[in-house]
């Protein structure tokens, strides 16, 4: 009803204006009072009829929303979709039929299938009596004495197309490169029979695509294709690859040595994308040191090692001089060469960087070290580089680059190298990597997935003890006679050291020649022992760190280190647990304010680098740490124990069953 009310204001306004006109025109104010007494009284019977005419408006529009109403309840109570109303605390006040057909109790809160989110305004999914369900929630104010919010849900049947969903996925073609990646090694090696081990490659590789429905091709001499449906990935991945890596090891090669594989799974919506990914995956895992799988869906990986301690040695030195001719060829066109570590550098770090100056100045280039600031690990050798002239202007703060702005200007013709660490999240200044255009990556641990980007030149050799042995190498080639001297060959000495805790662990016959050349170099037995030396705060804070630890499941201690100790002392603490007879792992978390940080340490039996990289972290099979952001430290300890726990289910289940 749309009819307006000014019509019944036009009789008063015609009777007061005649009073009006009578009054003051013709003079007659009898009449004109007559007139304005009437226009009262018509004024008051037009307001009376308005009045009345809202009255019924209102109930004519009551009636038509009551109309709709019901008509709008019988179409929702007939339609075939599933819909309720329900209070806050999941109580059904009404439903449709179709909905009384699945379910006929009092309360959302009591169906079994899943928890169901009350919240308005989402969307969730429910598997339900064998049917799966796309939920949808609408809020509703309801008016009566006071105001009461009540849920509108409706159910839609997605059960036909899950089940599409589910077999195109199954169906989706899944890609597997399988490489041995330890072939130069077996080549070497004496009684190398080639003939014999390709013969049962090719029959193991085919009998492993007959378990996935699939086929095989071989594309190189020791690498293979297999193309199969999805459908059997999560087969794979629930037995990490056991099959691939355990038959691998009966492939006779003539030599003493086992095949180790490398395999890299791609899957993706199309055949060509699936390849494409498959391709990735295999370099991660080859920069990863091979000896693993890695499966690669959309933009997430997976990871599954192979069961061996560590990773294979494939090093090649003319790799190593190769990579040597091209950084001094970079330094030589650079004006200035920046040096910059992980954050928190330890000996292995600043060893690395003093024997790259020494590259710098051989290619008449300035050189830097970009240091935040000290700490005990490293205090020695920075005091040393303050005293020597030499190094004058050697350590360099990041601050530089802020206040004088004078990179800017130079830009082009300088360069930054990042030693003993690859990943952007690490990197002592991550802010400072945005400037460099020339960017060169020298690192000793496991590709990660979150590696620094726009890498000009890298070098990456997961199978090297550390980052200063890298760069020992790298001088030999870089020049005949490099000319160190006993600080520079003293520091990458020591990280050598620190990486293999004295030479007894993840040492080649490489890492041996590396120290012998140093020894040659000037390089001091008691200079290392002097900037490892503690002072007695640190050895009694150490101390009361092994003290509080926790054995876990029989063979892992845990301990956490006090706030004010940092990441360093509770790296050293972790070295000295694993020291103790009965235990294969070690773990110091460090409380930093912003996060807790994770030491892992291994004897060789216990791969920590596994157990971390769940966590976030990465490193090495003995070596290895993490950082878990916004949590405190009993969150850490409860997931870091979780983690573990995963890793010796598969790994050493025996540690399980005998714990509990």
């Amino acid at each position: 009803m749309k009819k307006q009310l000014w019509p019944f204001l036009i009789p008063p306004a015609v009777v007061l204006l005649t009073g009006a006109v009578m009054l003051f025109l013709f003079d007659h104010p009898v009449s004109a009072a007559i007139v304005f007494g009437l226009g009262v009284i018509t004024f008051l019977i037009a307001f009376d009829a308005s009045v009345k005419y809202r009255r019924e408006a209102r109930k004519e529009l009551d009636d038509i929303f009551n109309n709709n109403s019901m008509a709008a309840t019988g179409v929702i109570n007939d339609l075939d979709v599933p819909c309720l109303l329900y209070m806050p605390n999941g109580r059904i006040i009404w439903r449709n039929a179709a909905f009384e057909r699945i379910y006929r109790g009092n309360s959302l809160r009591e169906i079994k299938g899943g928890k169901i989110d009350l919240t308005a305004d989402i969307t969730q999914q429910l598997d339900y009596q064998g049917r799966s369900f796309q939920l949808h929630n609408i809020s509703v104010e309801r008016d009566g004495g006071v105001k009461r919010s009540i849920g509108f849900q409706y159910w839609i049947d997605r059960t036909e197309a899950t089940h599409y969903a589910r077999l195109y996925a199954e169906h989706v073609p899944a890609v597997a490169l399988i490489y041995v990646d330890n072939i130069d090694e077996l080549a070497a090696g004496e009684g190398f029979a080639e003939d014999d081990m390709r013969a049962d490659m090719e029959r193991f590789i085919g009998e492993f695509a007959e378990t996935v429905d699939g086929f095989c091709k071989r594309i190189d001499a020791m690498r293979f294709i297999v193309i199969f449906e999805s459908s059997h990935i999560a087969e794979l991945e629930a037995e990490r690859f056991a099959a691939l890596f355990e038959n691998s090891k009966k492939v006779f090669t003539g030599t003493n040595s086992a095949v180790s594989l490398s395999v890299a799974v791609g899957v993706e919506d199309r055949l060509a994308a699936s390849d494409e990914s498959a391709r990735h995956a295999m370099e991660l895992a080859l920069g990863r040191g091979g000896n693993q799988a890695v499966v690669k869906k959309g933009t997430a990986y997976f990871f599954y090692d192979g069961g061996q301690k560590d990773t294979v040695s494939s090093r090649s030195k003319v790799k190593t001089r190769l990579f040597a001719s091209a950084l001094r060829q970079m330094m030589e066109n650079s004006a200035n060469v920046y040096i910059m570590g992980h954050d928190n550098p330890d000996m292995d770090c600043i060893g690395a960087a003093l024997g790259l100056f020494r590259c710098a100045k051989i290619a008449r280039a300035n050189a830097g070290f970009i240091l935040k600031e000290d700490n005990p690990m490293i205090e020695t050798v920075c005091e040393e580089i303050r005293r020597n002239h030499l190094y004058g202007g050697f350590l360099v703060a990041p601050e530089k680059f802020q206040k004088t702005g004078r990179y800017i200007d130079t830009h082009d013709r300088d360069m930054l190298i990042i030693v003993d660490t690859q990943r952007e999240s690490t990197v002592a200044a991550p802010e400072l990597l945005k400037l460099f255009k020339k960017k060169v990556v020298i690192d000793h641990h496991r590709r990660a997935l979150d590696v620094i980007p726009d890498i000009t030149l890298e070098f990456l050799e997961p199978n090297v003890s550390s980052a200063s042995e890298m760069v020992t190498e790298i001088i030999q080639y870089f020049d005949s006679n490099p000319k160190l001297t006993g600080t520079e060959s003293s520091a990458l000495l020591a990280g050598i050291s620190l990486d293999t805790r004295n030479f007894t662990q993840n040492t080649g016959f490489r890492t041996f020649e590396a120290a012998g050349y140093l020894r040659r170099n000037k390089a001091s037995i008691n200079a290392v022992k002097q900037m490892f030396r503690d002072d007695i705060q640190t050895y009694i804070d150490r101390a009361h760190i092994v003290e509080s630890a926790v054995i876990h499941r029989r063979e892992i201690a845990i301990a956490v280190c006090p706030d004010e100790s940092g990441a360093l002392l509770a790296a050293q603490a972790a070295d000295t647990l694993i020291s103790i007879k009965g235990i294969s792992a070690a773990f110091v978390l460090t409380d930093e304010g912003d996060g807790v940080k994770i030491s892992g340490r291994s004897i060789g039996k216990i791969n920590v680098q596994l157990i971390l990289e769940m966590l976030g972290g990465g490193g090495h099979f003995n070596v290895a740490a993490a950082k878990l952001a916004d949590v405190s430290l009993q969150e850490a300890m409860e997931r870091l124990t979780a983690a573990t726990d995963e890793y010796l289910e598969r790994a050493y289940p025996e540690l399980m069953q005998e714990s509990d």
